[in-house]
């Protein structure tokens, strides 16, 4: 009995190797970071990383050769062709969060590093409207540095896609688009799917829903998933994202930043 129970452990333990073998990408690849929130009062949860750990992570970065990106930049990768640097990097922040003006850039800045910040219109407009601190301003937006920091579409009021029809996906980009441009804010054609959320299991509705984001002119669609991204991007408008969580361990963000989730 014991024999045959070590067998079928052998077994598994030799799938699981195989699977993780192939799901790795064997090339150079682009990670994708996906943070929310930054505290410094030490608050540390899902979405909420600190200022400690963002600078520990980030010089993690730096020591292991990894050159951070803009959306621009792999806009451009997809579209024209042009290479990226070795060991690209690109960093997410979702919702546009006040303190990614007041924490995460300042240290952004001091680190020489570069991020994009996917914005939701109804969330700055009640920034605009209620001035709670919350999420950012439009002087915020307008005061980073291009260079350093880029936007993207995070939808116009945090609706998940997967319930959206492809009509009212079409409109919602239409109307992130047309509300960021009204305000002057520019952009990048990227969008991140909330809730990281999508028609993933049914292949003909998801084909639907990347040929609409295609037709809507977005050339970037960023998902969760927890993957590394073979170089050049197979699928640019499906993005795999690296879920940075303030809950973590730095040893387990060297892990997912490493290997991803295929290798977890």
């Amino acid at each position: 009995m014991m024999y045959w129970y070590l067998l079928i452990v052998a077994v598994l333990a030799l799938i699981t190797f195989i699977f993780v073998a192939i799901s790795r990408p064997a090339g150079p690849c682009l990670r994708v970071l996906m943070y929310h929130k930054v505290s410094e009062d030490g608050t540390r949860d899902y979405l909420t990383v600190t200022t400690d750990q963002l600078a520990e992570q980030w010089r993690y970065l730096q020591q292991e050769g990894f050159t951070p990106i803009l959306f621009s930049d792999l806009v451009r990768a997809v579209s024209a062709g042009k290479a990226l640097p070795p060991r690209p990097v690109l960093l997410t922040f979702d919702d546009g969060y006040k303190d990614n003006f007041t924490r995460m850039y300042p240290l952004l800045e001091q680190l020489n590093m570069k991020a994009g910040i996917f914005l939701v219109p109804a969330f700055l407009q009640q920034q605009i409207n209620e001035s709670d601190g919350l999420y950012l301003d439009l002087q915020d937006l307008r005061s980073m540095n291009p260079a350093r920091v880029e936007y993207g579409l995070h939808s116009y009021s945090h609706q998940s896609y997967k319930k959206l029809t492809l009509k009212e996906l079409s409109n919602d980009i239409v109307q992130t688009r047309d509300w960021l441009k009204a305000q002057g804010i520019s952009f990048q054609p990227c969008v991140a799917f909330p809730y990281g959320a999508y028609p993933k299991k049914n292949p003909f509705k998801r084909k639907a829903f990347t040929d609409t984001l295609a037709i809507s002119g977005i050339a970037l669609g960023f998902r969760i998933g927890n993957r590394l991204n073979a170089l050049p991007l197979k699928k640019p408008l499906l993005v795999q994202r690296l879920d940075i969580r303030g809950d973590a361990s730095f040893e387990d963000f060297v892990r997912l930043v490493k290997k991803g989730k295929a290798l977890v």
